[in-house]
């Protein structure tokens, strides 16, 4: 019994063993470009072509921050986020009130929830020829306010859809007993229903964001000179000049880092709105 029992611990110290390795191999493995990104940011250009490439950069160096922020860079970096920032603003203040309608009006998910959803599965491709056109007729081609509208119209409904799934997890009771305390509809705002939905905007407002970021399609078509976002910006690196990778890494490292850092402490509120939807079901 005992040499079955020793046996049997034996074998779960294995597993999970094997298990954690695994698991860190897959995280290498995963993170791996990310590493490789981060290395080719501190080399010089010279160190960039040697053959065979060198793992770790011998001489490390900063100038590629510089270099690729002022070639492109770092307008692209601006631009991204005015108009990414801008447009989650909106799409919140917007999506607020139309989540709360469709949680406390229409059942979970009926047809308008499915609507609502369906609009952000419309391929880019689809309405962009029109935007350009309408844009062009509007003056609203190559400006901030262009892209903000067509990010908002973009992100619209997946905010309204995520934030409705918050909203429904919040007791009507608690809204009511507000009410019979006499709470004025600001009150029972701020007080209830803003701490209480406060993961979901989080999360709502983290997505919007990083779609509105990496989005390349619009802002290819519907900008020229004057707004550059970063996705463009980065593609300009290969279309106008030969590609300095080094420049390209030190760039796509200080876009990517903050949306990480958001994702990362945000988590729970990114795994709640997903767990509160399949719940609801």
């Amino acid at each position: 019994m005992t040499a079955l029992t020793g046996s049997g611990r034996g074998t779960r110290i294995l597993h999970a063993v094997l298990t954690h390795a695994l698991m860190i191999a897959l995280v290498i493995l995963f993170l791996s470009p990310l590493i490789w990104l981060m290395l080719t940011a501190f080399k010089p250009y010279e160190e960039l072509f040697i053959n065979p490439p060198t793992l770790l950069p011998a001489n490390g160096t900063l100038e590629n921050f510089s270099g690729g922020w002022n070639v492109g860079g770092g307008k692209g970096i601006v631009d991204s986020l005015i108009v990414s920032s801008i447009s989650t603003l909106i799409c919140l203040i917007l999506g607020y009130p139309a989540a709360y309608a469709l949680a406390r009006r229409f059942p979970p998910h009926g047809q308008l929830s499915f609507t609502i959803l369906s609009l952000r599965m419309l391929p880019p491709i689809v309405p962009v020829i029109g935007f350009y056109l309408l844009y062009q007729e509007l003056s609203l081609f190559d400006t901030y306010t262009g892209l903000v509208i067509i990010y908002t119209f973009m992100n619209l409904p997946l905010v309204i859809w995520l934030l409705a799934e918050f909203l429904r997890q919040i007791p009507r009771s608690y809204e009511e007993a507000a009410r019979i305390d006499g709470a004025p509809w600001y009150r029972l705002f701020l007080d209830v229903l803003l701490p209480l939905s406060a993961p979901g905007i989080l999360t709502a407002g983290i997505l919007a964001m990083i779609f509105a970021w990496n989005e390349f399609l619009f802002s290819l078509v519907l900008t020229g000179q004057n707004v550059i976002t970063l996705p463009k910006a980065l593609a300009s690196f290969f279309l106008f000049q030969q590609p300095n990778w080094g420049q390209l890494g030190a760039i796509g490292i200080v876009a990517a880092v903050p949306l990480l850092i958001l994702s990362f402490y945000m988590q729970r509120a990114l795994v709640r709105s997903f767990s509160a939807e399949l719940g609801g079901r």
